[in-house]
């Protein structure tokens, strides 16, 4: 006969009643709250509890009758109202116990993110698992250490608004708020595939975000890339600068050129850019005459066809102190070359925003040099893609190929840099 009992610092009564374990034998207890305060009212309700609860195993297999027992327990939970997104999953899960002889994949937003992250990088580069990794982790600390521990679905969209809110009043400019967000929601959008959540938090807030007050790169001017060739500090530095000018070669990919990719006698640059390694998309790049007068004059004999274009430079890192991104920053100061504006307003020259901050002109900017020195020799769309590595149209970067003497004859009407000073 099923009992009451109360709780510590409640005034509901609970059911106490038992039923038989039909799946280790003997009783089992349950305890269910009947939402009443006054006792009479929690005897009749606990009474109805227990007769649906052994009602319930009177016919069927085992597992019939343990889902069943499931069943009866959540429908009572909502004729309460007591049914909640917690009580739920602790059913289904159950459920799918009683069925399959599975556990529901249970997961918090620290968990799954681990777990996220661990399966990216099989397949992802360095520098993007480190973006994922710093994105991923400044939602966690946002969260803090008791809501980080909750189970997925309990971040809301409310949740993303303000986190977003938070890093745009930090001084975070939209593309990098942007990026941020959309990390967060492919960690959701991979949760729902699996079925472990049934909704994105992040949707609105992905849409919501403007970027308009991002930072604009711009390009070299033809001058501006002969004063930094003429002010570097070394041979090498002075053909990083050519090969960058004339391949629109990210600064890791051109400091790490090797010579197995450089074919002086085709003269052809063949490589698989670190950023689209996972795609396994290669570029090939015909070698301007000003870069191909560089390169014969520095070929060495090597064992290595593996061997740096240029091996001190290939041993520093892009960032950091000392980096070569710091080193090149130093170089445009020397060549009087002008960073621009930098992407938000810094007083006094404090800075007391977060983020990093970009500047119109830095070593990305040789990207934009080459792109459009294609684009002002009259070079199509498509062979630009196709020389430069872009993808942002998918189909284009499946489909279509660049034919090489159209290549060479893009890559022939570019400005040679020697006679500039």
């Amino acid at each position: 006969m099923a009992s009451l009992k109360k709780r510590k610092g409640t005034k509901i009564y609970q059911a106490q009643f038992y039923i038989p374990d039909l799946v280790n034998g003997g009783l089992r207890q349950v305890r269910q709250t009947t939402g009443k305060t006054r006792k009479s009212e929690a005897l009749l309700v606990a009474a109805e509890l227990e007769r649906a609860a052994q009602g319930v195993l009177k016919a069927g297999s085992d597992k019939a009758q343990q889902a069943k027992a499931i069943l009866a327990t959540m429908s009572a939970e909502i004729e309460r109202e007591t049914f909640t997104a917690s009580s739920a999953r602790r059913h289904v899960t159950a459920l799918l116990k009683i069925v399959t002889g599975e556990d529901m994949p249970a997961y918090s937003l620290e968990s799954w993110t681990a777990e996220w992250l661990r399966r990216k990088a099989r397949d992802s580069s360095k520098a993007t698992m480190a973006r994922y990794k710093s994105h991923a982790e400044a939602f966690l600390a946002w969260l803090g250490d008791e809501r980080r521990k909750k189970p997925l679905e309990s971040v809301t969209p409310q949740h993303v608004r303000e986190w977003r809110e938070k890093l745009q009043d930090e001084g975070r400019a939209g593309k990098t708020v942007l990026s941020y967000v959309k990390d967060l929601g492919a960690i959701y959008r991979a949760a729902m595939r699996e079925g472990i959540v049934s909704f994105n938090p992040c949707g609105t807030a992905i849409a919501d975000t403007a970027t308009d007050d991002s930072q604009d790169r711009k390009p070299f001017t033809e001058g501006e890339v002969a004063k930094l060739m003429h002010s570097a500090p070394s041979e090498e530095w002075r053909g990083l600068v050519l090969v960058a000018a004339f391949t629109g070669l990210r600064l890791g990919d051109a400091a790490r050129l090797s010579w197995e990719a450089v074919d002086l006698e085709a003269k052809q640059i063949t490589l698989m850019p670190s950023k689209t390694k996972r795609k396994k998309r290669e570029v090939h790049i015909p070698i301007h005459p000003d870069l191909h007068a560089y390169l014969l004059a520095a070929q060495i004999v090597n064992d290595s066809p593996a061997a740096p274009v240029f091996p001190k430079l290939a041993q520093k890192n892009v960032n950091g102190a000392s980096g070569l991104s710091d080193t090149f920053t130093g170089i445009m100061s020397a060549a009087g070359v002008d960073r621009g504006n930098p992407s938000r307003v810094i007083e006094e020259g404090k800075d007391k925003g977060a983020g990093r901050i970009t500047w119109e002109k830095g070593f990305h900017s040789f990207r934009h040099t080459f792109t459009s020195w294609l684009r002002n020799a009259g070079v199509s769309e498509e062979d630009r893609m196709a020389l430069t590595g872009h993808s942002t149209r998918e189909s284009h970067s499946i489909y279509s190929h660049a034919d090489e003497k159209t290549g060479r004859n893009a890559i022939d009407k570019l400005p040679s840099l020697n006679s500039k000073k």
